[in-house]
């Protein structure tokens, strides 16, 4: 999981400033080589193309700067990197439902009688690209869950035996009396380990929200 940096509330100010100071423009430079390699890691592990990391990367600055010139930094509304995390999600969404409608303009016809057999294509991509959406949001959740969980299990006291209780019975879905023999447990051990590491999981993803 890539660390977010501190954002000085300043720089955020001056960004959103309107209208632009003369300075904004290092300013804003400041703030990419700050951000970039977090959005880069980010878009990166959806398996993306380079050429369309590169685009999903300029597109998620684009897009905020745009907003924070039109609605400028409130810090009342939330923290900034919520904020941005937002973006990250839609500009992938954005990406996943292309590409899906350009899957589906492939098959576009060409003449009078394809046109009247195929009416219903552009509900066909709509459905699609809603699918798509679905998806990654499916997808990015995974990502998070498996970068959380990787936390729990290098940056904690939990013990060996502990994580692989957990991924024998949690991950790979074994049954609690089986598992149990295996570590010379009792299956109400077995599902106790379970229940804490999600408790340790899930509070690491309240703190890393308020932070």
């Amino acid at each position: 999981m890539s660390a977010f940096p501190d954002t000085p509330v300043k720089l955020l100010r001056k960004l959103s400033a309107q209208p632009p100071a003369p300075e904004q423009e290092s300013d804003w430079a400041q703030f990419v080589e700050m951000y970039e390699p977090v959005i880069r890691a980010f878009v990166a592990a959806e398996d993306l193309q380079p050429a369309d990391v590169d685009d999903a990367v300029q597109n998620v600055f684009v897009r905020l700067l745009g907003i924070m010139r039109r609605d400028g930094y409130d810090r009342s509304r939330g923290r900034f990197r919520t904020y941005l995390r937002t973006i990250m999600r839609r500009v992938l969404i954005d990406f996943f439902r292309r590409q899906t409608a350009e899957r589906v303009a492939l098959h576009t016809p060409f003449n009078e009688d394809e046109t009247q057999a195929d009416e219903g294509l552009e509900d066909q991509g709509a459905s699609l690209s809603s699918d798509a959406a679905a998806a990654f949001e499916a997808k990015l959740r995974q990502t998070e869950f498996r970068a959380l969980l990787n936390h729990v299990f290098t940056q904690t006291a939990l013990s060996d035996q502990s994580r692989a209780i957990y991924r024998a019975y949690a991950l790979e879905e074994g049954d609690a009396q089986e598992v149990a023999r295996r570590f010379g447990v009792t299956p109400e051990v077995v599902r106790q380990v379970k229940s804490r590491v999600n408790r340790m999981i899930a509070a690491l993803a309240r703190r890393l929200s308020a932070e």
